[in-house]
């Protein structure tokens, strides 16, 4: 079984014709509030049962520290639910679909165990038809 990374959908494709039903584990492509558009490749591998790895999910170090200010859906959620704006962002993350691992740095074990809690955060529908707006502001990007 292979990983593949930074693929497009065309790329996707190719690598499954190559490697035969099965071979392709996952598929490793940025994936952040902030970068959305491997959204389309997240929905393929869904469908495909491919493992999608979304790397620098809470949109690199600079954009995770003011997600507050760049996405205040976040923020306000966190701040009701008892939870940090970075963990709402990967439970959001988390729950696109059930092939999607989200791949946050961390070097402090208090962020390492915040980011794990995200798994257990369950979002309610409202909750998350506020996060699915498109980002929009400098800096945000989507195709």
């Amino acid at each position: 079984m292979v990983g593949i990374s930074n693929a497009n959908l065309k790329q996707i494709v190719a690598a499954e014709a190559v490697l035969g039903e099965g071979g392709l584990a996952s598929v490793q492509n940025e994936f952040s509030p902030r970068f959305r558009s491997s959204e389309g490749e997240l929905r393929y591998c869904a469908r495909r049962g491919i493992a999608f790895l979304a790397y620098s999910p809470l949109g690199g170090s600079d954009y995770a520290s003011q997600i507050s200010i760049r996405r205040p859906a976040f923020t306000d959620i966190a701040a009701k639910r008892g939870v940090s704006p970075q963990q709402v962002c990967l439970a959001w993350i988390l729950s696109l679909a059930p092939n999607v691992i989200p791949l946050p740095g961390a070097t402090r074990s208090t962020t390492i165990r915040d980011s794990a809690a995200s798994a257990d955060l369950q979002l309610d529908p409202e909750e998350l038809a506020q996060l699915q707006a498109p980002p929009h502001g400098a800096g945000e990007r989507r195709q």
